[in-house]
């Protein structure tokens, strides 16, 4: 790559993108981000960071201020609907792993991470809604955004999600995202505990039902503590697209149709919901490749990771550091180079998690009595078991 490339395009300003332009500024080089929605949007719901991706997040400078932002997750415990524990596994251990999970809000998550980024000069542009892209060899490449502006660059990094329009447009047959038969609906309920601080150990709940599963843990908000919560279970289409258009009060109803006999706190924080989204669960079919041209996709862009893994924001950061490790150490390397050897460094790892998440995804189906109470004992064997293995082959994994 010519040492006078510099000026980098980052489309997408949620976990990977501020972070990659915290390693890049500091290697050098002058990225920009690019971020769809606008500076007073709040992103819903919460988020786990598990501690490979605290990792990074220490890495780039600003595992300190996230945690100021964040509960530790001291540990997660596993539950049947009426109540009873069947397992219980720790969050994360900091002396084996380097550093801790936490639970953070994603509007607090993403404020932390673009101030940084700005406060180290990164210029942030917000209703930045990613059009198209032109890459003509020998000249800049240009970036249009809906609000009819442009930006040149020097390469373009599609960090904008699992709907990336950069995938979109650089990739236009590329698999599009695919509805995998569940529906996540989530909420914010009053808090169930009267001592949330800032870095305070708490506990995440998993809880599995007969026909679906619930989890909730407490968080910081800026309107002060909550308990952040999400259902899952199987919807076939119709359902799905009368749940996505449900207001609030259908939604109680679905909600508390499908959880309402199950021990509390559940119901209870159905009811007390200050708000309520829902997420429709897709999934992207393996890309053929994750770049093209000047153009590549790191994060949910290039490998949606489900949400069932707890693993889609550490992934994305891993992304981000390993990308920015190829990118400073590429003096006379082809862009093409570097791309393709940051995905054959990246593709088995994230394959395997991606596999893991579609695994846990089985476990949260609507089953029968005995397949049900089978699940259960499952559930009590295996997490003990993985207790004792460890999972370091996530959670203690670094960029090297």
């Amino acid at each position: 790559m010519s040492s006078n490339v510099k000026r980098v395009l980052i489309v997408g300003g949620g976990v990977a993108g501020p972070v990659l332009a915290l390693f890049l500024r500091r290697a050098g080089f002058e990225p920009e981000i690019f971020e769809a929605a606008g500076a007073s949007s709040t992103a819903g719901g919460a988020l786990g960071l598990a501690p490979n991706g605290m990792n990074v997040l220490s890495a780039a400078g600003v595992v300190e201020q996230v945690r100021d932002a964040s509960v530790t997750a001291k540990q997660w415990v596993f539950e049947n609907q009426s109540g009873k524990v069947l397992a219980w596994s720790p969050g994360g251990d900091p002396s084996r792993y380097g550093q801790p999970a936490v639970m953070i809000t994603r509007a607090d998550l993403h404020r932390v991470l673009l101030d940084r980024a700005r406060d180290e000069g990164v210029p942030i542009h917000f209703d930045k809604g990613f059009v198209s892209l032109r890459d003509i060899p020998g000249e800049p490449v240009v970036t249009q955004f809906s609000d009819g502006s442009s930006a040149e660059g020097d390469f373009v990094i599609g960090a904008d999600g699992i709907r990336s329009q950069v995938r979109r447009s650089i990739m236009p047959t590329a698999p599009k995202p695919v509805y995998t038969g569940m529906v996540a609906p989530g909420g914010i309920s009053p808090c169930l505990e009267p001592n949330v601080r800032p870095r305070s150990n708490q506990q995440g709940h998993f809880i599995f039902g007969q026909k679906g599963f619930f989890g909730y843990f407490n968080a910081l908000t800026s309107e002060g503590p909550r308990t952040v919560w999400w259902s899952t279970s199987s919807a076939p289409l119709p359902a799905r697209e009368q749940m996505g258009a449900a207001a609030q009060p259908e939604l109680r109803r679905r909600l508390l149709a499908l959880h309402g006999q199950w021990a509390e706190p559940v119901p209870q924080l159905i009811e007390s919901a200050e708000s309520m989204l829902n997420i429709v669960v897709h999934d992207v079919p393996s890309l053929p490749a994750w770049s093209v041209g000047r153009a590549i996709l790191i994060g949910d862009a290039a490998h949606a990771v489900a949400p069932h893994s707890g693993q889609g924001a550490s992934m994305a950061l891993e992304d981000a550091q390993f990308l920015a490790k190829l990118l400073s150490a590429s003096k006379g390397v082809e862009l093409d180079r570097v791309f393709a050897e940051f995905e054959r460094g990246r593709r088995p790892r994230t394959d395997k998690v991606i596999a893991l998440g579609r695994r846990s995804a089985q476990g949260k189906e609507m089953r029968s009595p005995i397949a049900y109470w089978i699940q259960q004992q499952m559930i009590r064997a295996v997490i003990p078991l993985t207790r004792l293995m460890k999972q370091d082959w996530l959670l203690a994994y670094t960029i090297q």
